[in-house]
């Protein structure tokens, strides 16, 4: 008779403790949800800051900066989401240029004649892009190389 008493405590007591983890399971499965869309759209901006390098370094989309042979992106972006639907993201990255050569001199001519008339650089700097989310895709409003 004494071990179904304890048992009777136990479970009471274990009812007890289970209340509020069950009415907090409610507001877990909306931060989980919460943080799952934000997941989803951090790496849809990924995806598209990296489409977007590609894009400029084929020459599909113009060039923040004249001269811009290649972007490469060095690390994972920080990205900020607002609930209004823009975001905005930082990113290192590795910036190639290529100036043409000025002036009219023969060792210019030649290079140029070879394929060859520009000064090649490579610069370290950090992409800044703003971000849209329209019809449930995120498009790069702006971007800018500092």
């Amino acid at each position: 008779m004494n071990g179904s008493t304890t048992r009777r405590r136990f479970f009471s007591g274990a009812a007890m403790l289970a209340a509020p983890l069950t009415a907090g399971a409610a507001i877990t499965s909306d931060d989980v949800a919460a943080r799952l869309a934000s997941l989803e759209d951090a790496n849809a901006i990924r995806a598209a800051l990296r489409s977007w390098a590609q894009d400029v370094s084929t020459g599909k989309l113009a060039a923040p900066i004249a001269n811009i042979r290649r972007i490469t992106l060095d690390s994972e972006p920080a990205i900020s989401a607002a609930a209004n639907g823009t975001a905005t993201a930082r990113v290192p990255c590795v910036v190639e240029t290529a100036t043409p050569i000025v002036g009219n001199e023969t060792l210019v001519e030649m290079a140029r004649q070879q394929g060859d008339g520009v000064i090649r650089d490579t610069e370290r700097r950090v992409l800044h892009g703003t971000f849209v989310k329209r019809d449930s895709f995120w498009h790069c409003a702006s971007a800018e190389l500092v």
